[in-house]
C-alpha cells in the first residue's frame, strides 16, 4: 500500500507542520492565480520565497533557475501549489537543490531531508499523488522522470481552490483524471490495488461530472478526490498509449493536455476494439468491458459511446494538424508507455491512430 503523503484537514495546519520540521524559509512554487487565494495570504506570514515562472507545460530550464534561487535564499521546505505544472516543477526543484543539475537527467537523483507539501488547484493531473515529473526541454522534447522521492510528505485537498477555474480548464483537467483512471485500469502493470484506485477515479468522475462542470461545491469536492485516486492509480501503473501520444498534440495543436489525451484515448480504444487480432495481454478485452460497465454501459462498446458522448457534451473537437506532421509525431512517441498498453502497437499502428485523430 502507498502511505506517503499525509492529507491535512486544513491549510491552517501548515503552521504546525513548519514548527514540527523547524522550517525557517519555505519556497513556494506556484502560478500567479494561486497568489490570489486565501491559502497564499496565510503563507505570507512565514517568510516565503515565491517562484512563479511556471509555464503551462513546465520547462527544465525554469527548474534550474528555481533550484538556484532555492539555495541562494537558504530555503528549507518546498510547496508546490497549482495544477500539474507547478507541482511537477516542485518535485524536480526539491531534488535538484541538492543534486548535480548537469547529471539529474542522466543519473538517478539522491533524496534529501527537504520536506514537501503539494496543493492541487485543479482536479485532473493527480500530480500530488505520483512519483513522476513531466516537463519539456528546449520547448519541444518531453521528459518524464520517475523517482519515489517525488512523493510528497503532505497534501492539502481543498476544493474551494477549484471555484475560479475557467470552464475549458475545468473540462480538460477532469478528462485528464478520467483518462488516468481508464489507462491505469487497462494497463499491463495493473494490480488489485491500482484497479481499486482507478475504479474510484472513474466512478468519482461520473458521479461528479455535472456538478463539477457547473461549479458546485459538492461537484468540486468529488472531482478533486476522483483526480487524487486517479493519481494514486497511475502512480502504480504509469499511463499507456493515450498519454504517450498526446504530448506532440498538446505542443503543436493548440489543445490543452486533457483535451489532447481524451481525443487520443477515444480513437485508441476504438482501434483496439476493432483490431482484436492484434497481440494483447491476457484478459485485456475483459478489462475493456469492465471499464465500460464502470462508465455506465453494459460492455466496452457502450462504454466507448459514453466516453465519446462526454467529449461531445463538453464541446471539445478533435485536434487538427498538417498530415506531414504525423511521421514526426510518431517518431517521438515514448515507447516505454507503449509497453504498458494492453494491446501491442507498432509504429504503423501509432501512425494510423494519429491519422484518425486528425481526420475527425
Amino acid at each position: 500500500m502507498q502511505n506517503k503523503g499525509i492529507i491535512l484537514e486544513s491549510y491552517q495546519q501548515i503552521k504546525d507542520i513548519f514548527e514540527q520540521n523547524n522550517v525557517k524559509k519555505p519556497f513556494v512554487c506556484c502560478g500567479k492565480s494561486f497568489q490570489q487565494t486565501e491559502i497564499f495570504e496565510y503563507l505570507k506570514q512565514f517568510n516565503i520565497v515565491v517562484f512563479d515562472n511556471i509555464r503551462p507545460n513546465p520547462r527544465f530550464e525554469d527548474m534550474v533557475d528555481a533550484a538556484k534561487i532555492f539555495n541562494d535564499e537558504g530555503c528549507d521546505f518546498i510547496i508546490g501549489a497549482g495544477g500539474g505544472s507547478p507541482i511537477d516543477s516542485a518535485k524536480m526543484i526539491r531534488l535538484m537543490a541538492t543534486n548535480d543539475v548537469s547529471k539529474c537527467l542522466k543519473e538517478p537523483m539522491e533524496n534529501n531531508d527537504i520536506k514537501s507539501l503539494y496543493i492541487p488547484t485543479t482536479a485532473g493531473t493527480g500530480a500530488e499523488a505520483t512519483k513522476s515529473s513531466v516537463f519539456y526541454i528546449n520547448e519541444v522534447d518531453k521528459i518524464s522522470v520517475a523517482n519515489l522521492d517525488f512523493l510528497p510528505d503532505y497534501v492539502i485537498l481543498d476544493s474551494s481552490l477549484l471555484s475560479t477555474l475557467p470552464l475549458y480548464q475545468r473540462k480538460c483537467t477532469s478528462l485528464d483524471a478520467l483518462c488516468h483512471s481508464i489507462e491505469s485500469y487497462w494497463s499491463v502493470k495493473a494490480n488489485d490495488e491500482s484497479r481499486e484506485y482507478a475504479k474510484k477515479g472513474i466512478l468519482g468522475f461520473m458521479a461528479n461530472k455535472d456538478g463539477y462542470i457547473n461549479n458546485t461545491p459538492d461537484g468540486n469536492e468529488g472531482m478533486l478526490w476522483a483526480s487524487y485516486y486517479a493519481g494514486k492509480a497511475i502512480n502504480i501503473t504509469g499511463t499507456t498509449s493515450a498519454h504517450a501520444m498526446c504530448y506532440c498534440i498538446t505542443m503543436n495543436c493548440g489543445t490543452s493536455h486533457g483535451h489532447s489525451v481524451a481525443s487520443g484515448l477515444s480513437v485508441i480504444w476504438e482501434y483496439m476494439l476493432n483490431n482484436r487480432g492484434k497481440e494483447a495481454y491476457a484478459g485485456a478485452y475483459d478489462r475493456f468491458d469492465e471499464i465500460g460497465v464502470l462508465l455506465g454501459g453494459k460492455d466496452a462498446r457502450e462504454g466507448l459511446e459514453i466516453f465519446n458522448g462526454i467529449l461531445k457534451d463538453f464541446e471539445l473537437p478533435y485536434p487538427k494538424t498538417d498530415e506531414k506532421n504525423i511521421p514526426i509525431f510518431t517518431s517521438k512517441v515514448d515507447v516505454t508507455r507503449l509497453g504498458n498498453n494492453p494491446v501491442k502497437f507498432t509504429s504503423e499502428d501509432v501512425s494510423n491512430i494519429y491519422k484518425e485523430v486528425f481526420s475527425r
